[in-house]
C-alpha cells in the first residue's frame, strides 16, 4: 500500500476533527502529474488517479470516499446530506460518514469547524469565488454561530508569486473596501494576498479565529502542484472529516 505524506492543519480544532492537505508525493501518476494527483479533470490517466484516491482513503482510514466536488470557481455551497448537487465550490457536513475534499493547485483551500466538533465545511477559494461571496454563502448554510467557528487557510500561492491585474483588486475592494490592504503595486500590475483576503472576509463575517498553513504552492515545487508554475499539472486535496476513533 502507498503511504501518502500530508501537511496537517495547524489549528486547535476539537480532537474528533481531522484536517490536512495532501502533497504531490509519492503517488503513482506519471509526469507531468508526477506523484499523488487526485484530480480526474486534468488529463491524467484515470486508473492512476483512482489508485491515488484509494491510497488516500486507506492511509487516512476514511469512513467513505471523500465528497469530491466539481469545482467551477462559483460561490455555490452545498450541504452534502441535504443536496444532491456536486457542482459547487464549498461543502458542509454534520455527518461522520462524509469526508469533505477540496482540490487545488494555487487556489486557496479554507476549512471551517465549530468548537463543539459537530459541524465542518470545506471551501475552494480562488480569487473569483472569494470576491463573489463563497465565504458568506458557506457561513449562511452552517448551523453554528460565527463566534464558535474557527478557520484554517491551507497551502496556496503566496502574495509574492500571485501577480494580477487591477481588475482583481477592484473586484474585491468594490465589495469589501477593507481588503485594499491585501494588495500591493508591482509595476503596472498588483500582487494579491489570497490568504489575507480570506482572513479579512472571515473576520468581517464574525469568524475571528483564523489559522494559516503559510505554505506557498508556487515556491514549494517538490511538495505541491502549482497551476501558475506548470499549466499542465495535478491537484492536491485538502480534507476535513470527523475521526471515527474519537
Amino acid at each position: 500500500m502507498i503511504i501518502l505524506t500530508n501537511l496537517l492543519a495547524n489549528w486547535p480544532a476539537p480532537s474528533n476533527i481531522a484536517a490536512l492537505t495532501t502533497t504531490r508525493m509519492p503517488g503513482v501518476s506519471n509526469t507531468p502529474y508526477h506523484g499523488n494527483n487526485l484530480a480526474l479533470h486534468v488529463g491524467d490517466d484515470e486508473f492512476k488517479v483512482m489508485q491515488n484516491r484509494l491510497a488516500l482513503k486507506k492511509t487516512l482510514m476514511l469512513p467513505n470516499d471523500p465528497v469530491w466536488l466539481e469545482q467551477t470557481h462559483t460561490n455555490i455551497c452545498v450541504v452534502v446530506e441535504e443536496e444532491h448537487n456536486r457542482v459547487a465550490d464549498a461543502a458542509i457536513t454534520r455527518s461522520n460518514a462524509s469526508p469533505l475534499a477540496i482540490m487545488t493547485a494555487d487556489c486557496l483551500p479554507v476549512l471551517l469547524c465549530n468548537r463543539e466538533g459537530t459541524e465542518i465545511a470545506a471551501i475552494h477559494a480562488g480569487w473569483r469565488g472569494l470576491a463573489n461571496g463563497i465565504v458568506e454563502n458557506t457561513l449562511a448554510k452552517m448551523n453554528s454561530a460565527r463566534d464558535t467557528l474557527m478557520g484554517w487557510v491551507g497551502p496556496a500561492i503566496c502574495q509574492a508569486c500571485f501577480e494580477v491585474g487591477d481588475d482583481v483588486r477592484q473586484a474585491f475592494t468594490s465589495r469589501y473596501p477593507f481588503t485594499q490592504i491585501a494588495f500591493r503595486s508591482h509595476g503596472s500590475r498588483m500582487l494579491a494576498n489570497l490568504p489575507q483576503l480570506a482572513e479579512l472576509i472571515l473576520n468581517a463575517q464574525g469568524v475571528d479565529a483564523v489559522y494559516h498553513a503559510d505554505a506557498c504552492t508556487y515556491e514549494l515545487e517538490n511538495k505541491f502542484y502549482s497551476y501558475r508554475r506548470e499549466a499542465k499539472t495535478g491537484r492536491m486535496a485538502t480534507l476535513i472529516w470527523f475521526r471515527q476513533d474519537k
